[in-house]
């Protein structure tokens, strides 16, 4: 599983994500900085993508931004899935099912993952007090 992100919000977020349940195994992160250019970025993203295995996860965290241009590249050139709003409930579900599931069945467990973590606290907070 690959995580891209802008700066090193990846990396920290698989330190997180690892305080919640423990080490995760084969995750790289790759934060794009500002000085790089996107040949030295794509690179060891791609060295990566040639040995690996064929459904590979690559995760990123704004649609739209140079990351999910680049995995939405990269996902027209290998055999991977690409899906951008990451988020520490999607990584935590990506790194359970990767390798059990094809990739419809991935997809559906991440964004349900991600949804059920969407909570109006304040409201939830509100109707349980009243």
């Amino acid at each position: 599983m690959l995580i891209l992100t802008h700066g090193k919000w990846g990396t920290e977020l698989i330190e997180a994500a690892e305080m919640v349940c423990g080490s995760l195994k084969n995750i790289f992160a790759f934060p794009l900085m500002p000085d790089q250019s996107l040949i030295e970025y794509v690179e060891p993203i791609e060295e990566i993508l040639r040995n690996a295995p064929e459904g590979s996860i690559i995760l990123v965290d704004l649609f739209g931004g140079t990351t999910s241009n680049i995995a939405a590249l990269l996902s027209s050139k290998y055999n991977i899935l690409a899906v951008t709003g990451l988020n520490i409930a999607m990584l935590i579900t990506a790194s359970e099912v990767r390798g059990k599931y094809g990739r419809e069945e991935i997809w559906e467990k991440l964004l349900n993952s991600s949804i059920n973590n969407y909570k109006n606290l304040t409201e939830l907070l509100r109707n349980n007090l009243t």
